[in-house]
């Protein structure tokens, strides 16, 4: 765990939240994209952490807010539809 956890917080971490995202379009209906959004905001937490100035710390928080309601909507539909 704490390898993954070194891998996602390096330089190469963003191109493993990407290329999850763009997975996600491939397997469409896999499940991939909760991953994906899972992945890209333990990457936002760990920005937060790293961030000097408070405007950061805001938008990194927001984008985290943003991952939060595409989760459920994407749960949403996943079960309704």
């Amino acid at each position: 765990m704490k390898k993954i956890k070194d891998i996602l917080f390096s330089e190469k971490g963003m191109k493993i939240v990407n290329t999850l995202f763009v997975l996600s379009m491939i397997f469409y209906r896999s499940g991939l994209l909760f991953i994906a959004y899972i992945a890209w905001i333990a990457y936002l937490a760990f920005c937060i952490k790293q961030a000097n100035t408070n405007g950061s710390k805001i938008i990194y928080s927001s984008f985290i807010g943003i991952a939060a309601v595409m989760i459920c909507l994407n749960l949403y539909f996943l079960l309704c539809g």
